[in-house]
């Protein structure tokens, strides 16, 4: 794997204080809501055991990437030379480190160029009191101003297609009208369905399409006394964040996609540290590394690439 520089990324970069390492990810299918897209078969889940960190190892077949005749329009376009398709990442420090990973001679390979504004401690609602590690405190403010910047970041940079990566404090309890709410409830459904519907009018705006990306699952070594991990980073708390960008989405069709990098990084259901030999997740249990987020070029770019080509299209004959 060829690498990146990477950024500084301490502070109130990880939940419950945890750390960023840089280091891995995996390959799947992942995508929902475009049509004509198959990203090969079901993960086999084949030498599955537990390593340091309590993740799972699997083993399965990863897909091609670019056809010969995509490959063939993009260059048509001029996807490798003046006309790339722009992708614009935000979010929190998960889609961050996913985004560094994509951006590795990205418009070479895949005719995409990726810039990567996602912020460390994105949470939509910084204002919140929120509850990590059973101990109550303020949000990160990694996104204190999102209503107000995100409008002149599309306006500047007028991406094509914007994938939106949050979850990691959208899924802690926060303190809401006097109620300790979380993920899975009315009360904060409803607030955070809100929150992600005005994200998605505002990266919208110029006339992007939109990439929800799933959670992935998180395994970080801050547990409780009795070895069980936090109420923030049990899976049922991730499925629930999911569940509810899928709900989101379905309410724009055309507009919005939903990546399930959950599913490419946990392909056989459980946090996955490595897949087929790549280390696909970072060492503090939470993070994408550099080497994942490469590897899952191949699944990733190529959606872009067909809501870019898709989009150009469209316009092309309006």
């Amino acid at each position: 794997m060829k690498r990146v520089g990477v950024r500084g990324l301490l502070g109130s970069a990880c939940l419950v204080l945890s750390c960023i390492g840089v280091t891995a990810l995996t390959g799947l299918t992942g995508l929902t809501g475009l049509t004509g897209l198959t990203a090969g078969p079901a993960a086999a889940a084949s030498a599955a055991r537990a390593d340091g960190s309590g993740g799972a190892r699997v083993a399965f077949p990863l897909p091609a990437g670019l056809t010969k005749s995509e490959h063939a329009s993009l260059q048509h376009a001029g996807a490798y030379g003046a006309h790339p398709v722009r992708l614009l990442v935000l979010g929190d420090s998960i889609a961050m480190t996913l985004g560094m990973g994509l951006s590795v001679d990205a418009r070479q390979e895949y005719g995409v160029t990726v810039t990567d504004d996602a912020t460390v401690g994105c949470d939509l609602d910084p204002q919140l009191q929120v509850l990590t590690a059973a101990a109550a405190g303020p949000a990160t403010p990694g996104c204190d101003n999102w209503r107000g910047l995100w409008p002149f970041v599309i306006a500047g940079q007028r991406p094509q297609v914007v994938a939106l990566g949050l979850g990691r404090w959208e899924v802690a309890d926060h303190l809401l009208d006097g109620h300790w709410v979380h993920v899975g409830e009315p009360a904060w459904n409803q607030h955070l369905g809100a929150d992600l519907q005005a994200a998605i009018t505002i990266l919208h705006s110029f006339g992007a399409k939109v990439v929800l990306l799933t959670m992935p699952y998180v395994d970080p070594r801050n547990r409780q006394a009795n070895g069980l991990p936090w109420s923030e980073n049990m899976p049922a708390r991730t499925r629930a964040y999911n569940a509810l960008v899928r709900q989101v989405a379905a309410t724009h069709p055309g507009v919005v996609s939903v990546i399930d990098l959950n599913r490419m990084l946990s392909p056989a259901g459980v946090y996955t540290a490595s897949v087929s030999g790549i280390d696909v997740r970072s060492a503090d249990g939470i993070h994408v590394s550099v080497d994942g987020g490469e590897l899952l070029q191949r699944q990733i770019l190529p959606a872009v690439d067909r809501i870019g080509m898709e989009d150009g299209a469209a316009k092309a004959h309006t």
